[in-house]
């Protein structure tokens, strides 16, 4: 088995596991033709390789997603895990964030989403399908009413702390859209809905987009009438 140091020197790597065994080298020739470092590695062989290109595709069973990936977040919390697959539950989505695991999506996706993915991932920052934010915010969102009598909405608060155009944002972001998706709705360009999403999750003192949508929820901001 594989150890620490054997890790320790290898700085910024992310290993993708791939469910479906036939996508495992069509995303490792994708990468490639972008000039990206990458390739195809056996799970089990990880600890007789030199480690020396930054992505790693490999194909995991279902069922084993969850025990690799924490597998290897606790030999070094810096490796960044993007886990790809076909099908997806509410449970299983929190149980990989709290390992650690850096991005998350399902199987059907273009060449551009995934290269999308990767280089968030590669600049620190959590990904998560448009599709599964869906399922997680109404998940919350459920729980959140359940037993609860549906309140009106605090456009005060709201107000008192979020401009109008990041409130416009929030929204969009609890329907799943991506930044590209928002500037087109907006009319802005992605870079500038960066920006307003930065300053989202930096009044809403969370981590990411997902934990901003989620504290507007709690907080009773957002409708999904």
């Amino acid at each position: 088995m594989f150890t620490y140091n054997e890790f320790n020197h290898h700085e910024n790597k992310t290993f993708i596991f791939v469910e479906n065994t036939l996508f495992v080298s069509g995303i490792c020739t994708i990468l490639v033709h972008h000039n990206l470092d990458a390739r195809k590695i056996d799970f089990h062989e990880i600890n007789t390789n030199d480690l020396n290109e930054s992505f790693f595709i490999c194909h995991v069973k279902n069922e084993e997603m969850e025990e690799k990936s924490q597998l290897l977040k606790l030999i070094d919390k810096n490796i960044n895990i993007v886990i790809i697959k076909n099908n997806i539950d509410y449970n299983e989505i929190e149980s990989l964030m709290k390992i650690g695991v850096n991005g998350i999506c399902l199987t059907d996706i273009d060449e551009q989403y995934l290269l999308h993915i990767v280089r968030q991932v590669q600049n620190g920052q959590f990904f998560l399908d448009s599709r599964l934010t869906n399922l997680i915010i109404q998940e919350n969102k459920r729980m959140l009413e359940n037993g609860n009598k549906k309140k009106e909405l605090d456009y005060e608060a709201m107000n008192n702390l979020l401009t109008k155009r990041e409130i416009e944002i929030l929204q969009l972001l609890a329907q799943g859209f991506s930044n590209i998706q928002i500037g087109s709705e907006l009319f802005i360009s992605s870079k500038t809905v960066k920006n307003h999403v930065s300053n989202i999750i930096q009044k809403l003192q969370v981590s990411d987009r997902l934990n901003a949508v989620i504290s507007a929820i709690k907080n009773n901001w957002i409708s999904f009438d």
